[in-house]
């Protein structure tokens, strides 16, 4: 795959599964790509202007959450697995994706009375909560679900009590309450020192369950949320295009008219028309001549494809997720009345409330659109009808062009004249105004981000369905009129009158389609961002340790299987990597270290933890070690963890000495730098084709790949798991290849 050049990538890490690469980009955006063909499935800005410089993506152990849990929690956990995504067995699975606005209206009638051959399903909803722990430049971590839902956020300067922190790498226990960071002091006058820090998520990881059923409605929502928007854009489209079509014959009319010194309206030579059944010179060379019969059947055609292809966008896309997305919000508000669930998600009943009545007023406006659409489809067809009939009996010189013509079809034309010909009634309804822009905000300031969720959380604490469907129907006076009826003050129906005035206004702007789905939009952005207030306050700093100066290469990681923590580094200028691990518990938890010696002309460009526990290292020749070729290139290795001698120090060694200098200490001590040849030499590797490599280094255990970036624009995939027989003399591996576990060692010079 390639990356644009325009998105520097600063972070990758694999997804545990493997079938997705997280990447993490210098505007703080991270990416969720699909590995099968690239494709971005998820995407989201997490921190702004703060590039993303590490992530960590773990998946809770089977054993996570709930074991040490109080009453509270159980009842929690048990309102969760009561409505257990009821939506799958109440809702067809959902829509394919809306197709796009064709060339000429052809989607109007490529699409009606089709369906789909492909069997619909439900995609697998993942069975445990998986968080995604991204650090930004400025020192900010974002915890986040594998659908980018926020659960939390930590700022690392004000916790650390350093003014600037670099943060290196992450890793989060499988237990999911323990996050480790690897970072430095960036302040000025502060010693670059490597440190080691431990963050308590003791929250995320004991209601796990509950986070994770939040996270898959949230994930849902939004999902389904965007399928509105496309849909709703698309339907746009496709009705300005055919009212553009209309808009240039009304105005070609209009032309011909001033031609012909006329200075009314077309809407008005059309009524004379119909009314005295006699012909103006404009508007016969109109209808003979600047349409004919072809350009009049081809006008009609565009129109009746721009109705066909929004009612099916409509009917089959936009209506169905909306009445899904009023379901799930109605499960979310009956789970926030749960006291329990409401303390451990932060979800507040009025705010879901909220979005629940928004969710409500959209199905029920769709409706409206829908019937408004259909019932100027039906003037459409009747006009273009009538105006078919003018022309043919013009062109048989007819005394009466009208004459036989049934009268209930003159009245739906005059209606039709009189109404929708002069002024569009559907757009203002979608939110097109006249001048073809919309009333939409497409994101819109803070102010008004926080507005429309305020009103309508007011709207839903106001009034009942009763009101929330006359509104929306526009029928508001009859409301009053009722009320008035039964004891109002006087004055009541002229109230109404008013009230019905300035609804039908606000049809035209702030209660148009495109409007109330901004406001949902905001709306369920507010009812959701409870979670991130509740589990923010609940992160704090359990422990820290120094390693001494910043390495080159660092992973953090914990060995799957286990609870333990290890933690490998290699400096610049030092030819040996220093590998830590200790338990994960206790007060005082043991260490224990290896060291791992390399040769001379090699560095460690970056490493990083594999399956079992196994040591991806990325070696990179010096300066004067040589390019891609000969003895000095840049190799692959994977070093398996029994291949270690670890060595038991005390808890309280680190504390006089720093890990540079523990790792000289081994070496000297045990005499290890004779075995670093020999321990390299047993190991899996591979030799790349390309004379530069650079960080980060990314590999998935699941699917047994590698990711190398070999410069700015060019990823790498290696096979991590399949053997070759035979590799022809070390030259000429391909991205895909697997890595030898044969003739190892080639290529490398002697350990000085």
């Amino acid at each position: 795959m390639d990356l644009l050049a325009l998105a520097t990538a600063d972070a990758l890490e694999w997804r545990p599964d493997g079938k997705q690469l997280a990447v993490g980009l210098e505007d703080g955006t991270v990416l969720l790509l699909n590995t099968e063909d690239g494709e971005v499935q998820h995407k989201a800005q997490l921190v702004p202007d703060s590039a993303l410089v590490a992530i960590s993506w773990t998946e809770a152990a089977e054993q996570c959450g709930g074991s040490t849990a109080s009453s509270a929690d159980a009842a929690a956990t048990a309102s969760s697995q009561l409505s257990e995504d009821r939506a799958r067995r109440m809702f067809a699975p959902p829509p394919p994706a809306a197709p796009p606005a064709a060339e000429r209206l052809a989607v109007g009638y490529s699409t009606l009375g089709k369906r789909s051959t492909c069997c619909l399903a439900w995609p697998p909803e993942p069975t445990r909560l998986a968080v995604l722990a991204c650090a930004s430049a400025a020192g900010d971590v974002v915890l986040c679900t594998s659908r980018l839902f926020p659960l939390g956020v930590l700022q690392l300067p004000g916790l650390l009590g350093c003014s600037e922190v670099a943060v290196l790498r992450l890793a989060t226990a499988p237990s999911l309450q323990q996050l480790t960071v690897c970072w430095r002091d960036d302040s000025a006058g502060a010693a670059a020192t490597l440190r080691l820090s431990i963050i308590s998520m003791q929250h995320v990881g004991l209601h796990a369950v509950q986070l994770h059923r939040l996270a898959a409605e949230a994930a849902h929502v939004g999902a389904l949320l965007e399928g509105c928007q496309a849909s709703f854009q698309a339907a746009c489209k496709e009705w300005q295009a055919g009212m553009h079509e209309c808009n240039n014959s009304r105005g070609r009319l209009a032309a011909l008219m001033s031609d012909y010194g006329s200075s009314g309206e077309p809407a008005d030579e059309l009524q004379c028309l119909l009314a005295t059944g006699a012909v103006g010179g404009a508007l016969q060379q109109y209808i003979t001549a600047t349409l004919g019969e072809a350009g009049l059947k081809k006008l009609a055609r565009a129109v009746d494809a721009a109705v066909c292809s929004v009612h099916n966008l409509l009917s089959d896309h936009l209506q169905p997720q909306l009445e899904q997305v009023a379901f799930r919000l109605g499960e979310l508000r009956g789970l926030a009345l749960c006291l329990p669930w409401r303390h451990i998600t932060g979800l507040q009943p009025e705010q879901v409330a909220a979005a629940e009545q928004m969710a409500l007023r959209l199905v029920l406006l769709a409706e409206t659109v829908r019937r408004q659409l259909v019932q100027a489809g039906a003037q459409y067809r009747t006009f273009f009808a009538w105006l078919l009939i003018v022309l043919r009996r013009m062109q048989e010189d007819a005394p009466d062009v009208l004459v036989g013509y049934p009268r209930s079809q003159l009245e739906a034309v005059e209606v039709f004249l009189a109404g929708h010909y002069r002024q569009d009634e559907v757009g203002p309804l979608l939110g097109i105004d006249s001048s073809g822009g919309t009333h939409r905000s497409n994101g819109g300031s803070s102010t008004l981000g926080a507005s429309r969720p305020a009103a309508a959380a007011e709207a839903a604490a106001s009034g009942g369905m009763l009101e929330l469907v006359m509104e929306v129907l526009g029928r508001q006076a009859v409301v009053q009129a009722a009320d008035s009826s039964t004891g109002a003050t006087p004055g009541g129906s002229g109230s109404g009158g008013e009230m019905a005035s300035s609804g039908s206004s606000s049809n035209n702007g702030q209660n148009s389609l495109g409007c109330l789905l901004d406001s949902l939009n905001a709306a369920c952005l507010v009812a959701f961002g409870g979670t991130s207030e509740v589990v923010s306050p609940t992160l704090g700093l359990s422990s820290s340790v120094s390693l001494g100066p910043v390495p080159s290469a660092l992973t953090a990681s914990y060995l799957p299987g286990s609870a333990t923590a290890a933690t490998a580094v290699a400096w610049e200028g030092h030819p040996q990597v220093l590998v830590l691990r200790g338990a994960d518990g206790g007060e005082t938890p043991g260490l224990e270290a290896a060291v791992v010696q390399l040769p001379g002309s090699t560095v460690v460009a970056d490493l990083a933890f594999y399956k079992d526990g196994q040591l991806a290292l990325l070696l990179a020749p010096t300066s004067a070690g040589g390019g891609g070729g000969g003895q000095g290139g840049c190799r692959l290795l994977l070093l398996s963890q029994d291949r270690l001698q670890y060595v038991q120090l005390p808890g309280e060694l680190l504390a006089d000495c720093d890990a540079q200098q523990l790792c000289q200490m081994m070496l000297e001590g045990a005499g290890l730098a004779a075995a670093g040849r020999s321990l390299l030499d047993d190991c899996r590797q591979r030799r790349l084709p390309y004379p530069r490599v650079q960080r980060p280094l990314a590999v998935s255990a699941s699917r047994g790949v590698g990711c190398v970036l070999a410069g700015t624009q060019r990823v790498l995939l290696y096979d991590l798991e399949e053997e070759e027989e035979e590799e022809d003399d070390g030259e000429g591996a391909s991205p895909g290849d697997a890595l030898d576990g044969g003739d190892s060692g080639a290529g490398f010079d002697s350990p000085r």
